[in-house]
């Protein structure tokens, strides 16, 4: 229940904070969440930067965004301070019951301020920690003294694969019945469009009329942690090594576009590797290709891979954890050396080269995904850490925080 400031019948109050208004990985984690939940038992507010196609999403299923314009994704000390103080009165102003942190800076920033707002219950989820991918040794120890803190101030941390579980538990010191393992999940019916829209999207979209010509799509941001650039150098590879027609399509955005875009230039790969730009039509695009690709640096456990299982996909990805969660190597789908750009061609030329091979894949994928990922299970288990309040270390402490009353004992049962 909902002391003193709600009746029982209210519902419960649930800020979901990202930084970016965008469509990629993380950000369709909320919208996926906010597109299932009980409408009648919870009340979804999205907390971001600024407006976008994730908001916009957000406003067509009937829910409300709030904006803080001063969160930055660099480390800037003044921005910074401005956009925690920023975040502390706008969840005073929601007064929300929950805070769902994620991402790295963000996820530091929102469970500080929600800390100093009095929200009863923090809940962050790692998209895969970052730091110890950082080009600087300050950066490396700033994000990991933060995650330390952040850790501290959180009431659950979700973690969506083993290696980052124990992480958290070995290396941070966060406690165990803090650290809760959730994977992903797809909506798998959201996924196959019939033949007739592959068809009629390999035509319009693709630019292919043959059926023969193998298609392979990387879904996702095109930055750093994506690693596009390593998926230009392995296009050019399997180009060069194999006499079945190929092309290779990148469906997103990013600060690494005009590099991408550079080499496909300087590999003379025009007609060959193209970039579709954020799409709003994936599903029908993972319908419509024919191999998955996802050479990141690093992951939590990408959505893009479980939407391209769910589309009876065979995935080629990095070895790293996240990715290796869910494909098996040679079981249902194929794993290469992360950030090699010859491994990945090997790969790939091994599921252009073997229909029976795709179509093993295909199935063996499909299964997976149905059997283990769907969302449905994801909420069940996410929700109920949502409705565990009573066991917040922090309930107590902050029931009486603000003399104006603005959190008097928002406790949830």
């Amino acid at each position: 229940m909902i002391e003193e400031n709600h009746s029982n019948s209210a519902p419960i109050r649930l800020v979901h904070l990202q930084l970016l208004p965008l469509l990629s990985g993380v950000q369709k984690v909320s919208l996926d969440e906010f597109s299932k939940i009980d409408s009648v038992k919870y009340e979804p507010i999205l907390v971001c930067k600024e407006s976008g196609p994730l908001v916009n999403a957000i406003s067509a299923l009937g829910f409300k965004s709030e904006f803080v314009p001063s969160l930055e994704r660099d480390i800037s000390p003044k921005a910074d301070v401005k956009a925690l103080l920023d975040l502390v009165k706008c969840f005073r102003r929601i007064r929300p019951d929950v805070v769902h942190t994620h991402s790295s800076k963000t996820g530091i920033l929102g469970r500080l301020a929600a800390r100093l707002a009095g929200v009863p219950m923090v809940i962050h989820t790692v998209h895969g920690f970052a730091f110890p991918f950082a080009k600087s040794r300050f950066v490396r120890y700033f994000y990991f003294l933060a995650e330390f803190i952040g850790g501290l101030l959180s009431d659950k941390v979700v973690v969506l694969n083993i290696t980052d579980y124990n992480y958290a538990i070995k290396n941070l010191k966060i406690s165990e019945s803090k650290v809760h393992l959730i994977p992903n999940g797809v909506a798998i019916e959201s996924f196959g469009a019939a033949v007739s829209v592959r068809k009629e999207y390999r035509q319009e979209v693709l630019a292919t009329e043959k059926d023969e010509e193998i298609c392979i799509a990387m879904v996702g941001r095109l930055w750093a942690q994506k690693n596009p650039l390593c998926l230009v150098e392995a296009a050019k590879k399997v180009i060069d090594r194999t006499d079945i027609p190929v092309k290779f399509f990148f469906a997103g955005d990013g600060e690494l576009k005009d590099e991408v875009e550079r080499k496909i230039l300087e590999y003379r790969l025009e007609g060959k590797v193209g970039i579709l730009g954020w799409r709003s039509d994936v599903p029908k695009l993972l319908s419509s290709v024919d191999v998955f690709v996802l050479p990141s640096l690093w992951e939590g456990m990408p959505l893009a891979i479980l939407e391209a299982m769910a589309s009876k996909l065979p995935c080629v990805v990095s070895n790293i954890p996240g990715n290796r969660d869910l494909v098996e190597h040679d079981v249902d789908g194929l794993l290469f050396e992360a950030n090699n750009a010859d491994s990945l061609a090997e790969q790939l030329i091994r599921v252009i080269e073997d229909r029976q091979l795709r179509e093993r894949f295909s199935n063996a994928a499909f299964d997976k995904v149905t059997n283990k990922y769907s969302l449905a299970r994801r909420m069940e288990k996410v929700t109920a850490l949502y409705e565990s309040a009573d066991e917040s270390p922090f309930v107590d402490a902050l029931s009486e925080v603000d003399s104006d009353g603005i959190y008097v004992t928002r406790r949830i049962s």
